[in-house]
Formats: structure tokens, sequence, C-alpha cells
């Protein structure tokens, strides 16, 4: 593989202003949208995820939620030299991809389609109709780990017929090591058509998010990957992998052209003061979460009702598997009744 090719075929993707906005309702205020686009656009990041197209959301000049894309171009449309791809993200059922209107009608480039595994029919039909609008696509299925081999077999013939520009990894709850993270790449890699880059999402819950990004890097083979990356690590419960840190990787080992000033201009000026009012990252409960393949709710929820994290730890042991990655707060009621009347 030449020098060339080692370098072009990794992107990063900043979703600071959608995943991170899990942490302040998407509330970043007008101007710091502005500026966060502006300096992830100068910096040279590859691709800046916008925030949320969904029509079913209360909508501000505030917020990364928008109902339509005439908002978004509205935004766009202020950012001077623009060089960086955007994209936006659809979760699947709250916007009707029929209202898009046409690719070059406007200055998003791609459409990030989220979607649960038992909806995987209704997303192909939204796909097309996407991909048939001239956007790029990529396909963001929830939860990975929910995928068996074959499971993701079926999705890679899937989405070879749809041939969308990327199919991501999406370890939703953050489980996966460096050698289970590796292993689902070289699925996708084996299954999937090879102009279809792969993307990796991940979650900071066992402080293995950067590590795994660099394994998928440093054995994508000739695959263009994508590394999905927030300012600070922004991003819902344990946070992403860090802007800051996977730009700065790249510039060293590849040679990337990173402005590692200007994303820490943006950390500190606007990312650091959110921080202090809403901390995210690795915590002793997302880390249960993950060592018990839960979801992080249903530690909250018992650790809120003053139990220890050794009691918590026996009363998650006793969630069937099919309950675990699914907060539901009634059987976490029960379940926490039932510990508690037995002691």
């Amino acid at each position: 593989m030449s020098e060339n090719i080692k370098k072009n075929n990794i992107k990063v993707l900043d979703c600071t202003l959608r995943d991170g906005g899990s942490i302040n309702n998407c509330e970043f205020g007008y101007n710091n949208i502005l500026n966060i686009l502006q300096g992830l656009n100068d910096s040279q990041t590859d691709i800046i995820e916008i925030g949320f197209l969904d029509e079913t959301a209360k909508v501000s000049c505030n917020k990364t939620i928008f109902s339509d894309m005439a908002e978004i171009c509205d935004l766009l449309n202020k950012i001077k030299n623009k060089k960086s791809k955007t994209a936006i993200m659809i979760n699947l059922g709250k916007f009707n991809p029929s209202k898009l209107p046409e690719a070059n009608e406007t200055f998003v480039d791609g459409i990030r389609l989220m979607f649960r595994k038992n909806n995987i029919k209704e997303a192909i039909n939204t796909a097309y109709i996407i991909k048939d609008k001239g956007y790029n696509i990529s396909l963001n299925p929830v939860s990975i780990t929910t995928y068996s081999k074959d499971d993701i077999k079926q999705l890679s013939d899937i989405a070879n017929k749809i041939n969308p520009d990327i199919v991501y990894l999406v370890d939703t709850y953050g489980l996966l090591n460096n050698i289970q993270t590796l292993q689902y790449y070289n699925f996708f890699d084996d299954y999937l058509n090879p102009d279809i880059e792969i993307g990796y999402h991940s979650h900071n819950n066992l402080q293995l998010s950067f590590s795994n990004s660099i394994e998928i890097i440093n054995n994508r083979g000739t695959r263009t990957i994508v590394t999905d990356c927030s300012l600070y690590g922004m991003g819902k419960r344990a946070g992403n992998t860090n802007t800051e840190l996977i730009t700065w990787y790249l510039n060293n080992k590849f040679k990337k052209n990173y402005d590692i000033s200007i994303i820490s201009n943006l950390i500190e000026t606007i990312i650091k003061p959110l921080y202090e009012k809403n901390k995210w990252g690795y915590s002793l409960i997302h880390y249960t979460a993950a060592i018990n393949k839960c979801h992080s709710d249903y530690v909250s929820f018992l650790y809120n009702k003053h139990l220890s994290i050794s009691d918590i730890d026996i009363l998650l042991k006793q969630i069937p598997d099919k309950e675990k990655l699914t907060f539901n707060k009634g059987y976490a009621e029960t379940l926490y009744n039932q510990y508690t009347n037995q002691k």
C-alpha cells in the first residue's frame, strides 16, 4: 500500500453537534454552533455532522435539531471557505425522506441513517429514497454487538445492493475491546463491496474508544475508513473518541494536516464550559454497565436508589440478555423492589 493510500484512505467525522448534543439537549447556542462549524471546517476535519433532521422535534436557532433542510442550509451558508463535507443524521421514522430536496439544491453532502435491527426493511426503503435524491448516504445500524456474523453477512448483502457510501460499525454501548472491534471490522471488510467505506462509531464505557479506533486504522488494509470523534469526547453517557486525540495521532503517524490549535481552541472556549456544567465521559456507572453488557440507565436508576455497585452488579446479572440493552424503568423498579424485600 503506497504512502498516499495510507494517508488518504482515513477520514474523521466530528459528531460533536449531534452525539455531543445528547449532553445538553442539543442547546449549544447559535453563535457556538457557527463557531464550531467554522472551526472544524478550518481545521480541515473531513466530515462535520451538523445534528439531527427531525420533523417531530421542537426546534430553535440555538439547537442542532432541524425540522427541514432549509434551516440547515441557512446555517451552512454562513460558513466561509467551506472545505469540509457535511452530514446530517436521520433517526429512522423521525423524518419523511420524500420531503428532502434534491442534494444539489442544498449545502449538505450526506445523510446518516440510524436504524435498529428490527427495522432493516424500512431502512432499506428509506435509503433508496435518500440515494435517489443524490445524497451521499451512510447506514448506521444501532448496537452492532446485537448482530451475529450471519446477521452482518445479511446486512452487508443488503448494503451491497444499495451501495451506500459508508456502512458503520456502531458500538452503541461501548462493549467492545480491541480484538472484538477488529473482528467486527473484518466481517464487514470481507462482505462489503470494496468501494464502500467502513465507519466506526464508539463509546468510551471501557476507556477503549480511542485505542479501538487506532486498532481499525492500523489494520484497515486498502479499505477507506471513517472514524467518528467529538471535541473533548463530548457524547452520550461515556462519550466518544476524542477529536483532539485522533487528529493528533493521524498527523503524527500518517502526516495528515489537521489543525490541532483550532481544535484545542474550540475545546477551551466552547466545550470545556459545557463539560463543567454537564460532565460526560468514563465513570464507574458506565463501566459497570459495559462489563454487564447492559444499558447504562439500569445502573443509574439503581445507583440513585442508593444501592452499592456490588449490589447493582448482582442485580444486573439477573436481567435476561434480551432485556439488557433496552432500558425498561418498570422492570428496573420491580427488580429493585424484589431485591430490597429479600434483604
